[in-house]
């Protein structure tokens, strides 16, 4: 298995060439969908376990609440 190349994503995307308001709206708009979904699972589904790869394995729980953080993280660098 192969390794995420960010840099090689986000320049096949093009996100450089876009709008500031382009990315934002897409970004606004990608996060309030994920937001209608968080807000619906259930705790049982919130402890399923997810398999991160090597020897790494969290639950669905943790895996959120790490998307949120990191979120956070580049609220706050860019305010």
């Amino acid at each position: 298995m192969s390794t995420y190349d960010q840099v090689h994503w986000v320049e096949l995307q093009g996100y450089q060439k876009l709008p500031i308001e382009e990315i934002l709206l897409l970004w606004t708009s990608l996060n309030k969908k994920i937001l209608v979904v968080l807000e619906n699972l259930s705790e049982q589904t919130l402890s399923r376990p997810c398999d991160m790869g090597q020897q790494q394995k969290v639950t669905l729980k943790w895996l959120i609440q790490d998307y949120l953080d990191h979120l956070e993280h580049h609220v706050k660098k860019h305010l």
